[in-house]
């Protein structure tokens, strides 16, 4: 096994770090479960993980979300990967493992438990198989996991491996294999998996350990077990899988640890000794306590009840799930660069996730948009999901990797060689653009996207968000030196104008953006028709309509206020959409338009639909996906009174909803937000002092939070005439 080279990067947890007012750990408010159950809820997973770790074990059922699992259901053992908050096709739920009392049962249907004392926690998860009366224990490193599995006394207690099963036990394999080496309690597994969201099969590894010497073990291929074998393969679309049987003691627990490797099962066993050297369960738990405290600590809210503190503590460390940094998981050539990964999908970060990125975690969003460059070099394109190591191209909007190396230009994100971000911008922006949107500048209905299947790409809804791509692929061309790039590129984006027909009309408004046929003409549709979360009704927009979309040109606001006939109109137009529920302000199409007010003189409005927003988040739930970072990062923003203004180095402020918010910079510097009379309903800013000078605009630049302060803001129950001025 070759290990040189590996431990270049070496991995370590940052230590405790809390501000002196803190009494209780902030690792204590985060409650796992919120969020779990289905994707109206948030589809989160109840299992513990790292920020940013590669493995997240958790409990599995066969029903319930693509995140696996179903608190109501019972379990059929603990998978060691998974997703947050993704829709659409189920992905992960990899390298099943079923403790087990008597005969090993293979058929995942015949082992289910039902479960008692669970218990759900950033650094642990805990539960009693009452089937078995087998406690399971797991603890998480970066790249390994740690479990500890407390039998009855006996000598029939099993652990079960089902290596070729996906999320709601689905067999996902195009072929897989095993091996057991009984006197190193040692089990290496290899799946090429199939089925999952992204349509690439994805080769991934493990290795688990032991610490107690099997008496028996096997393995077994679609229903026929072989006793004492010690290696097995298996085809297409075959179960395959293996067992250890144990003599237990009632108080001697088996310790297993695994790690999960998506480049070899070399790689697996040198990551696995290289996070869990040893067995010692609560050290490891408290590694993983140390870093969830460090993480949470970036922003620290205070003057609130706990009940408070647990839901944005919960929602902070969501949004620290996902992208996984995997830089220990690559080739030994490889080592030292970083390699990010399970971007599920950029359509749905690159509007608050990313920004929020920007502000407590700027190394991690400059090494995310590296390893967005390296896997452009070694793909040819990085497209909008990123899963597993494979780029996949979804068509949900554009090219949304512009938008996220955009952000991070604009946005000032330090340590990024924007020359060489520049190329994947560069690319997309004249080889990735369908044909006809490159000539006609617009996509029409029935244009293929590269997509290759299921095309979510509509005529509406691509069209501008190419335009917005260029506008974000101009900046980048200008800061490589590309002048008369930029300056073309520029012009491009506002060509939104190609789908916005003048004429349409819905309630009492007129001009709208409207799908284009081919020929020029517009296809005539009801504005209100659209995406109704289940089926594509209007083929013009993807997860939206005409209304939704007609608000989303954020990089040329003035433009689109103008095409609405003008600040008046706008206002009154945008108010009806909002009051009589035209716009869907829980999904990503819609994250910026409340704050859309603020740009015409009216913070008030935008201050009121961010608070109605804000309620729709409950104390366990979601108001629909999580979506990786996207959900939870919109909670963070709007409870601490920052929005992302995209396109530009800012934040919409509104009334955060506590006296007090410190934002812990990574560059030692601290700006803190201080609220005065909060309340529900003081929801209003009637004053702004930015470092004790009066602050007019609606807005402050992302510079000026950096260079850390203090946000002075008084807050009313009414509105009042604060940053009235349009400033657009």
């Amino acid at each position: 096994m070759k290990t040189i080279g590996l431990w270049a990067l070496g991995f370590c947890v940052l230590p405790l770090s809390l501000s002196a007012s803190a009494q209780t750990p902030l690792y204590h408010y985060v409650n796992p479960m919120v969020g779990v159950g289905n994707d109206n809820e948030g589809d989160t997973v109840p299992g513990p993980a790292l920020p940013s770790g590669s493995i997240h074990p958790s409990p599995e059922t066969l029903t319930g979300s693509n995140a696996g699992y179903d608190p109501a259901a019972p379990i059929s053992g603990f998978a060691q990967l998974h997703t947050q908050g993704s829709g659409g096709v189920t992905t992960y739920g990899t390298f099943l493992v079923s403790p087990q009392i008597g005969a090993p049962v293979f058929d995942e249907t015949g082992h289910l438990s039902e479960k008692q004392d669970e218990r759900a926690a950033a650094d642990m998860y805990e539960v009693t198989l009452k089937r078995y009366q087998t406690h399971v224990e797991v603890t998480p490193a970066h790249y390994a996991a740690l479990y500890r599995f407390t039998f009855p006394k006996g000598d029939a207690s099993q652990l079960v491996f089902d290596i070729t099963r996906k999320i709601k036990g689905v067999t996902a394999s195009d072929q897989s294999d095993v091996t057991l080496y009984p006197l190193e309690g040692k089990i290496i597994g290899h799946v090429k998996a199939k089925g999952y969201w992204s349509p690439a099969l994805v080769d991934i590894w493990f290795c688990a350990k032991v610490d107690q010497t099997p008496t028996t073990w096997g393995v077994f291929r679609d229903g026929q077990t072989a006793v004492g074998e010690t290696t097995a393969t298996a085809g297409a679309d075959q179960r395959l899988g293996a067992w250890w049987t144990f003599d237990t003691q009632a108080d001697t627990p088996v310790m297993m640890k695994i790690a999960v490797s998506f480049t070899s099962a070399a790689t697996a066993e040198a990551l696995l000794a290289h996070d869990m050297p040893g067995w010692d369960f609560d050290a490891v738990r408290e590694k993983a306590q140390n870093a969830w405290n460090t993480s949470l600590g970036q922003i620290e809210i205070s003057g609130v009840p706990e009940p408070d503190l647990r839901r944005f503590y919960t929602a902070l460390y969501h949004t620290a799930i996902q992208p996984r940094d995997r830089s220990l998981d690559q080739a030994e050539a490889d080592l030292g660069t970083p390699h990010w990964d399970d971007y599920y999908t950029l359509w749905d970060t690159y509007r608050t996730e990313f920004p929020l990125l920007s502000l407590i975690r700027p190394k991690d969003y400059a090494g995310n948009i590296a390893s967005i460059v390296r896997a452009f070099d070694r793909y040819g394109a990085f497209d909008t999901a990123f899963i597993a190591g494979h780029t996949y191209h979804v068509g949900q909007g554009g090219d949304e990797v512009e938008n996220v190396i955009g952000e991070g230009l604009i946005r000032g994100v330090p340590g990024v060689n924007w020359g060489e971000a520049y190329r994947v911008t560069h690319f997309n922006a004249f080889r990735r653009r369908s044909p006809r949107y490159l000539t006609q500048l617009y996509f029409a209905v029935g244009d293929k996207s590269p997509e290759p299947d299921n095309q979510r790409a509509r005529s509406g809804s691509s069209t501008i968000g190419f335009a917005l791509n260029d506008f974000y692929a101009a900046r980048l061309a200008s800061a490589a030196g590309k002048p008369e790039e930029a300056q073309l590129l520029a012009s491009r984006a506002k060509m939104w104008r190609q789908v916005w027909n003048p004429q349409a009309q819905s309630d009492g408004y007129k001009g709208f953006i409207l799908p284009k046929y081919p020929d020029g003409s517009f296809q005539p549709l009801d504005p209100k028709l659209g995406w109704d979360g289940k089926t594509y009704n209007n083929v013009g927009f993807y997860e939206g309509t005409s209304w939704i979309y007609s608000y989303d040109m954020l990089h040329d606001i003035p433009g689109m206020v103008n095409a609405m006939g003008g600040r008046d109109r706008f206002i009154q137009r945008l108010q009806h959409a909002l009051s009589s529920g035209l716009i869907d302000i829980t999904n990503e199409p819609s994250f910026s338009t409340p704050w859309l007010f603020s740009n015409v003189g009216r913070p008030d409005l935008s201050a009121y639909w961010a608070n109605e927003i804000f309620k729709k988040f409950t104390i366990d739930a979601y108001p629909g996906d999580e979506d990786n970072g996207a959900m939870s990062s919109h909670y963070v923003f709007n409870r601490i009174g920052l929005f992302p203004k995209l396109g530009a180095d800012q934040f919409y402020l509104h009334g955060p909803h506590q006296p007090r918010t410190d934002l812990h910079l990574e560059n030692g510097r601290t700006f803190t937000i201080l609220a005065h009379h909060t309340g529900a309903k003081a929801i209003y800013i009637q004053k702004a002092l930015l470092n004790g000078r009066p602050l007019n605009t609606p807005w402050l630049s992302q510079a000026d939070i950096m260079k850390g302060g203090v946000l002075d803001l008084t807050l009313g129950n009414r509105p009042g005439h604060w940053a009235t001025r349009p400033v657009n």
